[in-house]
């Protein structure tokens, strides 16, 4: 099959040999933040690449040099004031995790750089997670002064309950090493082995048969979708109470300058 690449607003998108479709956050900040458009576009691109016949497995990379992706966009989030604007947040979130976890189509996670956050969430969402030696694994919204409803599901489900709460309690950055102990990335390589890496895995699980993978993928993931659509309303409540306490804002300010 012909390689074909596609751009938009704020990535791009790769049909590869194998049956691959290679997903690169590579059109914005090098730290990749998911603003709420970014979120809706990501959403969208994965719905028409499981309607793709030629496509077996996706997968997901922030680009060459750049974190797989910062988090939110603190830009837009900061200026968040704990009212509809945090229902429509937590609704595009939502329908983006349910969205990677729930395609029928797998998905492999190729991260460099910072998964921090939303990044880190998307990744927890995927069916495999290669992880580069320079990647690091954050976990920060009780630093940053908002809820976790959402990063304390994703970490119980993949990695277990003494990880999760390590992770949400003590806002630590996980080195690659720690993190495959962990089980939160499944193979750890070099920066520049990495996309391969991953497109080998896609390439591997696009070659199997595909009515036993994406019925399989269906039941051991159906679950797990449901979970995170089950914390949409709790994660509005849990979001709106901390955004109208006002700190979460003072803080993102900060991170970027604007304190």
């Amino acid at each position: 099959m012909p390689t074909t690449s596609t751009a938009t607003a704020s990535m791009k998108h790769e049909a590869l040999p194998g049956r691959v479709a290679l997903v690169e956050f590579s059109q914005a900040h090098e730290q990749n933040p998911f603003s709420r458009a970014r979120m809706r576009e990501l959403t969208r691109l994965l719905l028409d690449l499981e309607s793709d016949e030629q496509v077996g497995c996706v997968v997901l990379y922030g680009g060459p040099g750049r974190s797989f992706g910062a988090g939110g966009d603190f830009n837009e989030v900061s200026e968040f004031t704990g009212g509809d604007e945090v229902d429509a947040w937590i609704d595009d979130i939502t329908d983006l995790y349910a969205t990677v976890a729930g395609i029928a189509k797998p998905v492999v996670a190729a991260i460099d750089g910072y998964a921090i956050g939303v990044g880190l969430q998307i990744a927890l969402c995927c069916d495999l997670r290669v992880g580069s030696s320079a990647s690091r694994l954050v976990m920060p919204e009780f630093r940053v002064g908002i809820a976790c409803n959402f990063g304390g599901y994703l970490l119980e489900a993949v990695a277990g309950r003494s990880v999760m709460q390590d992770m949400l309690y003590t806002c630590a950055e996980w080195s690659a090493e720690r993190a495959q102990a962990d089980r939160l990335l499944h193979e750890v390589t070099s920066p520049g082995d990495l996309l391969e890496c991953a497109l080998d895995h896609g390439r591997r699980i696009a070659s199997y048969t595909t009515a036993a993978v994406q019925s399989t993928r269906a039941r051991v993931n159906g679950p797990f979708v449901e979970g995170l659509r089950r914390i949409r309303e709790e994660g509005k409540r849990s979001h709106r109470t901390a955004f109208s306490a006002g700190e979460a804002q003072q803080r993102m300010r900060r991170v970027i300058g604007k304190a």
